[in-house]
């Protein structure tokens, strides 16, 4: 795995048995583990991502902060791209009117659900749809 310089502003966010996560600033990056090959971007949020989760079936990653990214790990990957609709990803709260803002991700509680805290320290269950 990537080494990270504890001088920079990276930090790992998330990591599977084939993938790992790397926040930096705003951007949240994928890479493959068995090479440390930079794979996509899975995510940018506004005020930094805040946490990461890559699902238990390495079917999809979860990125967090001002609003959800669900990023499908499949082939061929593709870097996230803001207000640009792909069958790679989609999000929610994220737009002016219906901003989200979420501290972490606790856990996966199924193959399909993940529960999150939002700024309001309120547990949130989301159904991740595949």
């Amino acid at each position: 795995m990537k080494i990270l310089d504890t001088k920079s502003s990276e930090k790992l966010l998330a990591e599977s048995e084939n993938y790992y996560i790397i926040g930096s600033y705003e951007e949240a990056s994928l890479y493959r583990k068995s090479d440390d090959k930079y794979l996509c971007s899975v995510g940018h949020h506004y005020g930094d991502t805040t946490d990461a989760l890559i699902d238990i079936n390495e079917r999809f990653c979860l990125v967090v902060g001002c609003g959800v990214i669900v990023y499908r790990l499949k082939e061929p990957f593709k870097s996230y791209m803001y207000d640009k609709e792909c069958n790679q990803w989609y999000e929610f709260g994220r737009g002016p009117e219906n901003i989200d803002w979420i501290r972490c991700i606790n856990r996966q509680i199924s193959d399909d659900e993940v529960e999150i805290l939002d700024e309001d320290d309120q547990i949130r269950v989301l159904k991740i749809d595949l």
